[in-house]
């Protein structure tokens, strides 16, 4: 493991670690935040808006490149759906006379707090990235690349669901569309 720009790299591409990393990080600063928006009685809605400037920016920062496994987004998810419940405040658990609790829906909750799954927030990053590297030339040949023979089987994080085709698209509308020099219309 090393640390580059902020962010933990490993050598064999698990991303377990710097997840885990992002995870505490997320909770100590929505610890912070939490306490301020809780003291000036936020809604939700607003509740929702702080999450994703703040807490979220850091949760999900270099998550473009993770390579997640399924246990690892629940992980995320977990923390995401832990947040949306503690700003609800009408679809929250609720503790059951019996000792157990009662959790609504996960879409109601992220309705009430103004916020999605975290796997799309996830998505529209990598969409984000893809169209700025698919039509470098470093990329078909990270794709085009073998593994080293007795290297471990893993997913790379370009194997992952991605819309390529829609990237290339966007990228090439976006370099069709002339820039605005700054030049005044008389």
């Amino acid at each position: 493991m090393f640390n580059y720009l902020g962010r933990l790299m490993a050598y064999d591409d698990n991303d377990a670690q710097a997840i885990n990393s992002q995870l505490k990080k997320a909770q100590k600063s929505w610890t912070r935040i939490s306490r301020v928006l809780r003291a000036e009685n936020a809604s939700p809605r607003v509740c929702g808006m702080f999450y994703k400037a703040t807490v979220q920016a850091v949760l999900l920062f270099g998550s473009e490149t993770w390579n997640i496994t399924p246990t690892m987004m629940k992980r995320l998810d977990g923390f995401h759906m832990r947040a949306a419940w503690r700003m609800a405040r009408v679809n929250k658990p609720r503790a059951n006379p019996d000792g157990s609790w009662t959790y609504p829906q996960s879409a109601l909750t992220l309705e009430e707090v103004a916020l999605h799954p975290i796997a799309q927030y996830v998505e529209v990053r990598r969409q984000t990235i893809a169209k700025f590297i698919v039509n470098q030339p470093i990329f078909d040949f990270c794709t085009e690349g073998r593994r080293k023979r007795g290297s471990s089987p893993r997913q790379f994080w370009w194997e992952q669901p991605m819309d390529l085709d829609a990237a290339r698209a966007e990228a090439q509308a976006s370099a069709d569309v002339p820039a605005n020099d700054g030049d005044m219309v008389e």
